[in-house]
């Protein structure tokens, strides 16, 4: 039970990860030229902020380290 927040954490790095995956990285060549925002083939409107999955992605990483190593350093 004590590593849940761990396995809670860590999906939600993932998630974040693969958001600022799909919002962002994929289209940043395009974003860039465009300097403001980018259409994608399906009608979506990106802008820079996408990048801001990352920063979540990875504080819940950080997070998610730092509870593995008080759970597993309690042991």
């Amino acid at each position: 039970m004590k590593y849940l927040p761990v396995f809670v954490l860590t999906l939600l790095s993932i998630f974040f990860g693969w958001l600022f995956y799909e919002r962002y990285w994929k289209f940043r060549d395009c974003i860039s030229q465009a300097l403001s925002s980018c259409l994608t083939p399906d009608g979506d409107n990106l802008t820079q902020g996408g990048s801001l999955w990352a920063g979540l992605a990875g504080l819940f990483l950080l997070l998610a380290v730092i509870s593995a190593w008080r759970a597993f350093r309690s042991r």
